[in-house]
């Protein structure tokens, strides 16, 4: 019989961990069991179970070495291979190992086998293998590079499989400028929430560029977007950022119709952008309070597909033609299979059927190596082009902004934000070739102070194992494609880079596991793609984080995240700016807590209780709770000189003012921290927030807008002294 719990520590599942409450909890062992279910273990069945476990010992012995090995600066330069036993009774038998490196140069090395040392010894179906610690003696560039071993004896003559053998720096990309001690401010933004007076009714790639100029102007260095990742063009109701379709490619809501270039040769879109009826849908848009996605993908699909129709985005006789060529022959069958998805999406949302994942296709196109895709994609040729096209300008539109603010002589310019995961429903799913996705399985987080019962996200988990066996291909191709076009890439949840909270489908947030990752692999492998990308690396690591993760942050020199309002001393005070850890973002709010007059004036209590978020007694005991911390603060930013002394000292004389809004800016941007991040709805005092976490329907996330447009935010003298404050504060 075989030992599920044991087993289940060799998958890498938590037997405990130590909850928000500092307080050790022991998981379950059927929730363990649970977990090693999502990961692809036939647990149930002891003969199915035994044959997979056989299989996979088996592929080891097989290939000799394993699928990957990552090798920082820090790291014994090795690497392990298997070999019978029976190779080393020649003493005449040869080890040759053949690294081709990334740019295609050769280089190769062979020894005698006696010259390496045997690290243990395993016997597997009557054969006795031993395992070889090799140590590698070239000084191999960073980069992604091929070995394999061949090992030749009188009784052995075997070669490897191909390895993948990853070497990277050390330490994480860090602009010169700030590692010589600047320290600089930016903006997080929604870029959907953003108003202007050209706009559809949502941000777009030219807000974009505009918020950068804008924000450079008054002294900032970079703007911080929601996840840019691609959404569900015929879902309206999916608009989260944080369960995106695919994390590879680009919301093509974000797209500004004004901007792209073939409108100029299209008299056909001119006609229908500028006629009265489509200039009425587009001021209706602009009037509403809370963006309407399904108002503004019809319209802007609409002009767009008109565009496609009567231009020849594809002609080979002029360079933009070219220009979109490369770009899909780039993009390679990862991009085609992307289109095709969305292309599916919406023939069957022409044929007046809502289809909003894979799963409810007909059963044919449930695989997407089926021939029945394959020829509904030929058939569908320019649908699919279609949605390649609109990659393309999404791509190029985003590039430009940021190339705008890199031009004005900002440092960081964007920064993007990699959310946790997709949806099982999502393309990245449906198109996963590497079997990397666990379907049955969901990410969450167990039960806290702000969730009882704990969180379940519906985002489909990566398999360590799988990822290991796929040489991180996935994950590094996904790392690639979000540090495109930006200075500087948060990671959302950043825990997931060394364990993620497991449930099945189906079971409640409170009955999972942790399942752990290689937490030095994916670090590694981001240090590699951060230099690559001259990419500062920002982890959200707040909430429940295990010290190990804390520490591998601070030491391959990731930029931590600290919120003000969560930087309370054991005295009850609040921490003082100076003393935050100087590699890190402070920030006083973020997206997923109220605005700072909503903060200050309650009013996310009040809206909990409508929502039944909080008990009336909850509520006021939050409340009063609250209340002590704004007096704690007031007395901290006096004590520090943050605020005028001829300022109320006492909070019930204080109000959420410019003033005072200003004087919090100023204190955080006084302090230690590399960045410090501010938010516009704090510069314009918008009372409700962006996101509620734990409400679905119950209110609008995702949609609330600014409510200044971003021409005149920036012409706001109120604005304009806050942020020459917050600039010289910083440079002090």
């Amino acid at each position: 019989m075989i030992d599920i719990q044991k087993l289940a520590d060799d998958k890498g599942v938590a037997r405990s961990y130590i909850d928000a409450n500092n307080v050790l909890q022991h998981i379950d062992g059927e929730y363990r069991k649970n977990a090693l279910e999502i990961l692809g273990y036939p647990v149930n069945d002891q003969k199915a179970l035994e044959k997979v476990l056989t299989e996979q010992k088996r592929a080891t012995f097989k290939n000799m070495v394993d699928p990957v090995t990552v090798i920082n600066d820090q790291d014994f330069k090795q690497f392990y291979f298997r070999i019978e036993e029976s190779a080393s009774e020649d003493e005449n038998a040869t080890v040759t190992v053949v690294v081709k490196l990334e740019d295609g140069r050769k280089i190769e090395n062979t020894v005698l086998l006696s010259e390496v040392e045997i690290a243990q010894y395993e016997t597997f179906e009557g054969v006795t293998y031993d395992t070889r610690r090799y140590k590698l003696i070239s000084h191999f560039p960073y980069g992604y590079h091929e070995l394999s071993v061949s090992v030749n004896s009188k009784n052995v003559n075997k070669k490897s499989a191909v390895m993948s053998l990853i070497v990277t720096p050390y330490k994480m990309y860090l602009p010169e400028e700030i590692a010589s001690g600047k320290r600089v401010w930016g903006v997080s933004s929604q870029l959907y929430s953003v108003r202007s007076h050209s706009n559809w009714g949502i941000g777009d790639f030219a807000d974009l560029k505009q918020l950068l100029l804008g924000v450079k102007k008054c002294g900032g260095e970079f703007v911080g977007l929601n996840p840019m990742h691609a959404g569900y063009p015929y879902d309206p109701n999916s608009v989260s950022p944080y369960s995106p379709s695919s994390r590879n490619y680009i919301n093509i809501v974000y797209i500004s119709v004004n901007d792209v270039p073939e409108l100029l040769n299209c008299p056909q879109a001119q006609e229908l952008i500028h006629s009265e009826q489509f200039q009425q849908k587009l001021r209706v848009l602009r009037e509403k309070e809370y963006v309407d996605y399904r108002g503004v993908l019809e319209c802007k699909l609409e002009a767009l597909r008109c565009i496609f129709d009567n231009v020849k985005v594809d002609d080979k006789r002029s360079n933009r033609g070219l220009k979109f060529l490369d770009f899909v022959e780039q993009g390679g069958e990862d991009l085609q299979n992307f289109a095709t998805y969305d292309a599916l999406m919406k023939h069957f949302h022409d044929e007046g059927k809502f289809v909003n994942s894979w799963e409810q296709f007909p059963s044919e196109y449930h695989d997407i190596h089926s021939p029945f895709v394959k020829a509904w994609a030929k058939e569908h040729e320019s649908d699919v082009k279609f949605f390649c096209y609109l990659q393309f300008l999404a791509s190029e539109q985003l590039t430009a902004a940021y190339k705008a603010a890199k031009e004005a002589g900002m440092l960081i310019g964007t920064y993007r934000d990699l959310a946790v995961g997709v949806a099982k429903q999502s393309c990245d799913v449906w198109g996963d070739v590497a079997k990397v996705f666990r379907t049955n399985g969901s990410i969450g987080c167990p039960p806290d102070p702000l969730g009882p019962l704990g969180q379940n996200w519906g985002l489909a988990p990566m398999s360590p194992e799988a990822l290991k066996q796929n040489a991180y291909k996935p994950l590094i191709r996904m790392y690639k494609s979000n540090m495109k076009s930006c200075g500087a890439m948060r990671i959302d949840h950043a825990a997931g880079l060394y364990r993620l909270w497991l449930t099945r489908v189906g079971d409640p947030a409170s009955k999972g596991a942790y399942v752990h990752y290689d937490l030095h692999d994916l670090l590694s492998i981001l240090s590699l793609e951060s230099h690559r990308n001259k990419c500062l690396l920002i982890c959200e690591d707040l909430g429940t984080i295990p010290v190990e993760l804390t520490k591998a942050l601070r030491a391959y020199g990731a930029l931590s995240y600290k919120t003000f309002f969560d930087g309370v001393a054991e005295d009850g005070g609040f921490i003082a700016p100076k003393d935050y850890i100087c590699e890190a973002m402070s920030a006083l709010t973020t997206h997923d807590m109220p605005t700072l007059v909503g903060w200050w004036n309650y009013y996310d209590l009040s809206l909990g209780q409508q929502l039944g978020i909080y008990k009336p007694e909850e509520a006021q005991a939050l409340q009063s709770a609250r209340a002590v911390a704004k007096q704690r603060i007031l007395d901290s930013m006096h004590g520090l000189g943050s605020i005028a002394d001829t300022y109320p000292k006492n909070v019930a004389d204080a109000k959420m003012d410019d003033v005072l809004s200003t004087a919090m800016q100023v204190h955080l941007c006084s302090g230690s921290c590399y960045l410090f991040s501010t938010q516009v709805e704090d510069w314009i005092g918008v009372d409700k927030p962006v996101n509620i976490p734990g409400t679905l329907d119950e209110y609008p996330n995702w949609r609330r807008k600014l409510t200044k447009d971003l021409e005149d935010i920036f012409e706001d003298k109120k604005v304009l002294a806050m942020t020459k404050a917050m600039t010289e504060a910083r440079n002090r």
